[in-house]
This record gives C-alpha cells, sequence and structure tokens, in this order.
C-alpha cells in the first residue's frame, strides 16, 4: 500500500464514520507538505458557531496593522454590556476592564460571546464579511452577534464549509490577509485550550484551532504542526440527534481518527517503512 492508498483508506473511513452519524457531518483536510485533499459534505453549508470567531479576530488584527484601532486601548465592561451564552465576563465583578486585545484573546479562549460581540462592534460586520470575501470565502457569513435569539429565529445565521474553513487557515498559513496578521492570528490561536482537536491529539504537538458548539451544532477547524506534515482540518456537525457528549465524542473520533494517518504518513516512507530518528550505532 503506498501513501496514495494510505490516503484513500482515510478518506473511506471517514465516509464511513459520517455516514453512520445520527444526523449531518463534513470533513475537510488539507496536507501543506503535499497539498493531498480530503472532502467528504465539504461544501455543505453549516452553522459556524464560535469558529467564526476566527474571521473577526483576524479583521481586527488587519484594522491595526492599517492604523484604524488601537488593540492596547482598555475597555470598561458595565453590566450593559454583558451577553449571554458562554464566556468568564459575565461572570466577573466590579466592572472588570481589559485591552481590546486581551477581549479578543477571551473571544477565542474562553469562547467568552460577551467578549465576541464587543469585537464584533469594534471591526464592523460589514467590515469583517469585507475580509471574508477579500480572502476568497464566498459561502461564508458573519450575519449575527453572538447569542441573539431574534436573529436566530429569522434565520440570520453566521454559516461556512468545512472547505472554505480549511481555505482559511491555509490562507493565514500563507500569510494572509498579510504576514503580520496571519501571524498574529495564528499566535493567539495556538494557546493552549481544552477543545476537540486537542483532545483528540494531546499536547505534544501544537494546535491553531478554534471549536464551535451550539445545540444541535459542533465543530472545530485549525491547523496541526506535525514537523514534517502540517495539515489543516475542519469538521462540522449540525442536525444532530445524540446528546451533546455524543455529538463532542464523534468530533474527537474523527480528529483521532486523521491524526492518527497524518502522524503514520510522517512517520514513514513511500513503502511504509517506519523512519529512523537516529543513526543505528
Amino acid at each position: 500500500m503506498s501513501k496514495g492508498s494510505l490516503w484513500q483508506q482515510l478518506e473511506n473511513t471517514l465516509k464511513t464514520k459520517i455516514d453512520e452519524f445520527d444526523g449531518v457531518a463534513g470533513v475537510s483536510l488539507k496536507s501543506f507538505s503535499s497539498g493531498k485533499h480530503i472532502s467528504i459534505n465539504g461544501d455543505e453549508i453549516f452553522p459556524t458557531a464560535s469558529t467564526i470567531k476566527i474571521h473577526i479576530l483576524a479583521k481586527l488584527f488587519y484594522l491595526e496593522e492599517k492604523g484604524e484601532i488601537d488593540l492596547s486601548e482598555r475597555i470598561r465592561f458595565t453590566q450593559d454590556k454583558y451577553g449571554g451564552g458562554s464566556g468568564v465576563i459575565h461572570f466577573l465583578e466590579n466592572d472588570p476592564e481589559f485591552t481590546v486585545l486581551d477581549v479578543a484573546i477571551l473571544m477565542m479562549l474562553a469562547s467568552d460571546n460577551t467578549a465576541t460581540n464587543m469585537c464584533i462592534d469594534i471591526a464592523g460586520i460589514e467590515s469583517i464579511n469585507d475580509l471574508i470575501q477579500d480572502m476568497g470565502l464566498p459561502e461564508t457569513k458573519l450575519r449575527r452577534k453572538m447569542m441573539d435569539p431574534e436573529a436566530i429565529d429569522r434565520g440570520d445565521e453566521n454559516v461556512s464549509t468545512p472547505n472554505e474553513l480549511v481555505m482559511m487557515m491555509n490562507q493565514l498559513h500563507n500569510g494572509k490577509p498579510t504576514s503580520k496578521v496571519s501571524s498574529q492570528v495564528l499566535r493567539i490561536m495556538s494557546k493552549p485550550k481544552s477543545a476537540y482537536l486537542n483532545k483528540a491529539i494531546g499536547s505534544e504537538v501544537t494546535v491553531a484551532n478554534k471549536p464551535g458548539g451550539m445545540d444541535k451544532v459542533r465543530g472545530d477547524t485549525g491547523i496541526v504542526y506535525l514537523p514534517n506534515n502540517p495539515y489543516t482540518v475542519s469538521i462540522m456537525s449540525k442536525f444532530s440527534m445524540v446528546d451533546s457528549l455524543s455529538q463532542e465524542g464523534f468530533i474527537i473520533d474523527l480528529a483521532r481518527t486523521i491524526h492518527r494517518y497524518m502522524a503514520i504518513i510522517e512517520d514513514t516512507n513511500e513503502y511504509g517503512l517506519g523512519l529512523p530518528r537516529t543513526l543505528p550505532l
């Protein structure tokens, strides 16, 4: 079996798991070293949940590079600024104050929705969507703030596809929209967190990722920095008919399966022989 056959085996395995999932799921996977790509329901449109925060973060750094905002500016969070959903800010006391950069970090690491809505206010929905379009992502759209039930009822959903999320990570990996912006975004995304990809892969390998989850929806998107076979992956699900723990277990299982194959591809030659880590005596 060649590495090409191993890729085919991985695709078949993922397709079987996705077909057996009680709901709708999709995956997109790309190796940066070989350029090989697997897409299963990769063009299906899914709710992004918190993965849209990658695009918001990129726009913030882009605006700072253009001199239009100052990420060191401080913001005081009074009770009228608090939002619902995930996060920590609305549990704090005495009107906490943070820099815009720290607010953006809370958006990414704690998936704080109060922080996210502040970042959206600073960057602007139209401006964020302009960056999304400039990155070549026609199906990706930010339509509402986090935890806006009226917008959700109207169908104003934040959406993307597994392929477009992988394309976003590929663009960042290639230094777009600018090299400085991309390096800053990936640096923040690489900070340790408890997310599906991290649980599947472990702490030995650096992962730059952003998970997301809402009712019936789960996903994670990121770059896994294997030394010789770095790759980007996006796993998304919707219409889930199983409980939240089972949804999360499904995402982790797919991520673990992908990583097991990618690690083997990294550690072997074209004939399947394990590559020596040290020269024999």
